[in-house]
């Protein structure tokens, strides 16, 4: 009978052999004694460049922009003046305060604000090919959003990336009212000298100079990476966000593994942290050569030792590889692969075995979650041990579509043509219906039906519809010799959701008049065309997106009087007034 050795004997086993630990350990005490001096030294020098660059950035947006944009404010709330002065008073702020792209007043109402351009900045747009106004003329629902905010607003900077230029925005609600209606004044400031200024500061030839936003993506970088994943990072950020805006400075790790040390400080006018960071292998390099010598003095002891860890560790860390390499392929979805040459038998030989169990488990359900629906797996998941028959009522909307043609199609075609037709009309109809929110209950023939919850159920459920259309024409282009084309048919309102059937075969599913409804809208929709309800139409009628028109009342089956039926499609794009 074999001897089993578990692994906590191993582990034990190997810190026998380790015989010189202690000299590791006093060796780690001196390196942290003289890393814990020269951190505070770096952190003092970090906390000081930070310090400097957030007032220099205080400096630049309270005296340089805000100050100016205060005493314009002021002059144009000055009933005295006309509005030729006012509009003078913009043109001379735009020629005095060069970082000044362009002001605007927007009146409630107005169709267009007024909008005074740098005419330099101006030039540099044109010149790339874009049209100034569009770029620097800030939106009335933008203007609407951050006036409403406080006293002033200092918005988020954005990227033009035709010129590689960056633009923050300021809003100043006005005190007067023009024509009765309230007024706002806006800054675009051009960001360059900014930008320029912490790319040329002389800490940045030694470490690094980082500028992130309460989203944690980086600021003046045109990809906008996300830093979130940085502990250093989100450690600013939440403090960003909570409102606590101190100066702080500390050790921490990269994700690739490169020790850093790091200090933040927030600017007042931004929702930014400033991070200036040092590589510790530049800031300890006394450190570092105090390990080079202790070093040559452990060599020896640690011969021993680690000869004999690296042929236990070999022993160990093979298995674990393989494991792990196993664990990876399930995560890409290989659920075919297997812990292979790992006979020990110990804890890790059964941790192997029970790997190629789960594996196994996780390939049944796999391939079993492929024929029930999404809201059948979340029924199960949250049904704590056994669904029963029986539903409870819900609102949800409804999405059938039936493929018109089909009949004929099915007809003059081999059987196999028509799965493979089936087939590619459902991926796409899946993919679009899954990636607006929506679930697919069931197929029946060539009909699908969808079911959508949540929030805007409605809307999403219509998007996706437009959507299929859309994708279903471009088949028909691609395929005319199929002649085949969708009927969709949409509604809205309480249906019963749950498992349906007996107590050995179910199907969760949803039941009711208005699952009916739906199903009669799609049987009336012709090709390429979208039915909808009254009750989808009252969800969706202020939404700007759709255009909905109403169509001659039907006679459905099941109902007394017929019921009123709506046509919709996605509105097309109206250029606004320059």
């Amino acid at each position: 009978m074999r001897t089993r050795i578990s692994l906590r004997n191993k582990l034990l086993i190997f810190a026998i052999l380790i015989a010189v630990v202690p000299l590791v350990v006093a060796g780690r005490s001196m390196i942290r004694i003289a890393q814990d001096e020269l951190k505070s030294s770096a952190n003092g020098e970090l906390v000081a460049v930070a310090e400097q660059l957030v007032s220099e950035i205080n400096d630049r947006s309270e005296r340089t922009w805000l100050a100016p944009l205060l005493l314009i404010r002021n002059a144009l709330d000055d009933e005295r003046l006309g509005v030729p002065e006012k509009i003078a008073l913009l043109t001379l702020g735009i020629k005095d305060i060069p970082e000044f792209a362009a002001l605007q007043i927007t009146v409630e109402g107005a169709p267009v604000p007024v909008v005074v351009t740098n005419s330099l900045f101006s030039k540099r747009l044109a010149t790339a090919g874009l049209d100034p106004l569009a770029v620097l003329r800030l939106p009335a629902e933008a203007v609407e959003a951050a006036s409403s905010s406080g006293e002033f607003h200092v918005g988020q900077a954005t990227h033009i990336p035709e010129t590689d230029d960056w633009l923050a925005t300021i809003v100043l609600p006005l005190r007067t009212r023009f024509a009765g209606a309230s007024s706002v004044l806006s800054v675009r400031v051009d960001l360059d000298r900014t930008r320029h200024f912490l790319e040329a500061h002389p800490f940045a030839k030694t470490g690094f100079v980082t500028i992130v936003d309460a989203q944690a993506r980086r600021v003046f970088d045109p990809g906008r990476t996300d830093l979130g994943e940085v502990s250093f990072v989100r450690e600013a950020v939440g403090l960003l966000n909570g409102g606590t805006r101190t100066i702080a400075a500390g050790p921490y790790v990269r994700p690739d593994g490169e020790p850093m040390l790091g200090a933040y400080a927030f600017p007042r006018a931004f929702d930014w942290a400033i991070l200036v960071e040092k590589r510790q292998r530049d800031a300890y390099i006394a450190v570092d050569r105090m390990i080079d010598s202790l070093l040559r003095w452990t060599v020896a002891g640690l011969a021993v030792a680690g000869l004999g860890a690296l042929l236990l560790a070999f022993r160990i860390s093979r298995p674990i590889v393989e494991i792990d390499r196993v664990a990876g392929e399930v995560a890409k979805g290989n659920f075919q692969a297997r812990v292979q040459g790992v006979r020990s038998h110990d804890e890790i030989g059964e941790l192997a075995r029970r790997m190629d169990d789960m594996v196994v488990g996780l390939n049944e359900r796999f391939h079993l979650q492929k024929f029930v629906s999404g809201g059948t797996m979340l029924a199960i998941r949250d049904s704590g041990g056994g669904i029963r028959l029986g539903g409870q009522r819900r609102r949800a909307t409804m999405l059938f579509s039936d493929i018109r043609g089909y009949t004929a199609f099915s007809e003059r075609v081999d059987p196999e043509v028509v799965v493979e037709m089936l087939n590619l009309y459902f991926q796409h109809q899946a993919e679009i219906i899954q990636q607006h929110g929506g679930d697919v209950d069931k197929y029946v023939g060539d009909q699908l039906l969808a079911v959508f919850q949540g929030e805007d159920m409605v809307g999403n459920a219509l998007r996706a519809a437009i959507r299929i259309q859309e994708h279903t024409a471009e088949l028909g282009r691609q395929h005319p010799e199929w002649g085949l084309a969708l009927g969709i048919g949409i509604n809205a309102g309480d249906v019963v959701m749950g498992a349906m059937g007996s107590t050995d075969r179910m199907d969760y599913t949803v039941l009711g008049d208005n699952v009916n409804l739906a199903a009669r809208l799609c049987s009336h929709a012709g090709p390429g065309r979208i039915l909808l309800s009254e009750s989808v139409r009252e969800a969706v009628e202020t939404c700007p997106e759709f255009t909905i028109s109403a169509l001659p009342p039907l006679a459905v089956k099941g109902k007394r009087a017929p019921v009123p039926v709506f046509e919709a499609w996605r509105r097309e794009t109206m250029d606004l007034p320059s």
